[in-house]
C-alpha cells in the first residue's frame, strides 16, 4: 500500500472516530439528562441523538458532517476487516473472530448512519404500506426463538468482553508508545468507564432480548430505552443510569484520543 493511501486510511480512520466520540457524547449528555431530570428514558435512541444534533445551532450542517464522519467508521471497519492493518494472525482463532468482528461492526455501523441520514433527510417510514405483521407471533415459532436467544446470547458475550476490556485495560495496546503520560492516564480512566458502561447496557439489553423471545411479552426487540428504563427501575436507579451516562461520555472521550493516538491505520 502506497503512502499516499496510508495517508487516506488515516484520515478516513480519524474522522470515523471523531464521528464516533460525537454520536457517544450526545448519547451521555441525554442519558445524564433523563436521569437527573427524572425524565423518560423510553426515547433514547440512536435517532434521538441525531434528532437533538439537527436541533442545534448550525444543525443540518452539524448532522451532515455527522453522518459523512459516521460512514467514514463504516469505511475504517470495512478496511480493517479487508486489509489487516493491525496485522492479526490469521493462525490463530482469537484474531480470526477479531477480523470477522470487523465485519459485523461495519454492517452495525451502516444501519446507525441510515438512522442518521434518514433524520438528515427527514424520511418517515410509510405506514399501512404492505403486509403488517405481530411480533408476538413471530417469536412464537421456535425457530425464530431460538434464533432470537442465539443472538441475545452473542449480545451478552459482547457484553462480557467490554467487562473484560473495562477491568484489564488491554485497549492500550492500540495507542502509539510515544502518547503522553498524561493522555495515557486519560485512555486508561475513560476507556474503563467507557467500555464498562456499555457493558451494563450490553447486558441489560441481552437479558431482556431473550426474555422477550421466550415470553413473547414485548412488541418490539429490546434495546437502549428498554435496558435505561429496567435500570431506572432499580433501587437508585436515577443515579445509576447517571453513571451509564458518565460512563458514555468517557468512552466519548477515549473514542477521540484513539483517532488521534492509535498506532495502526
Amino acid at each position: 500500500m502506497s503512502n499516499q493511501q496510508n495517508a487516506w486510511i488515516k484520515v478516513i480512520g480519524r474522522t470515523g472516530y471523531a464521528a464516533k466520540a460525537v454520536v457517544y457524547f450526545v448519547l451521555g449528555i441525554l442519558i445524564i439528562y433523563a436521569a437527573l431530570s427524572l425524565g423518560s428514558t423510553e426515547n433514547i435512541t440512536k435517532k434521538s441523538v441525531f434528532q437533538e444534533v439537527l436541533n442545534s445551532p448550525f444543525g443540518y450542517a452539524s448532522l451532515f458532517t455527522l453522518t459523512g464522519g459516521l460512514g467514514c467508521y463504516v469505511v475504517w471497519r470495512l478496511v480493517q476487516g479487508t486489509l489487516n492493518p493491525s496485522g492479526l494472525d490469521m493462525s490463530k482463532t482469537t484474531d480470526v473472530v477479531h477480523r470477522g468482528f470487523y465485519f459485523v461492526s461495519a454492517i452495525a455501523y451502516s444501519f446507525v448512519t441510515y438512522v442518521a441520514l434518514e433524520t438528515l433527510l427527514n424520511l418517515k417510514s410509510e405506514e399501512g404500506s404492505g403486509q403488517s405483521f405481530n411480533i408476538d407471533e413471530i417469536l412464537q415459532e421456535t425457530w425464530i426463538t431460538v434464533g432470537m436467544c442465539l443472538v441475545s446470547t452473542l449480545i451478552i458475550l459482547y457484553a462480557t468482553i467490554q467487562f473484560k476490556h473495562a477491568f484489564k485495560r488491554d485497549f492500550t495496546d492500540k495507542f502509539v508508545d510515544s502518547m503522553p503520560h498524561s493522555r495515557v492516564k486519560i485512555v486508561k480512566l475513560m476507556g474503563s468507564m467507557g467500555f464498562s458502561a456499555r457493558g451494563v447496557v450490553y447486558t441489560l439489553i441481552g437479558v431482556l432480548s431473550i426474555n422477550a423471545s421466550i415470553y413473547a411479552g414485548a412488541d418490539k426487540p429490546s434495546g437502549l430505552s428498554e435496558a435505561l428504563s429496567t435500570l431506572m427501575q432499580q433501587p437508585y436507579g436515577k443515579w445509576l443510569v447517571a453513571v451509564v451516562g458518565v460512563g458514555m461520555l468517557g468512552f466519548s472521550i477515549f473514542c477521540g484520543l484513539e483517532g488521534r493516538y492509535r498506532k495502526t491505520y
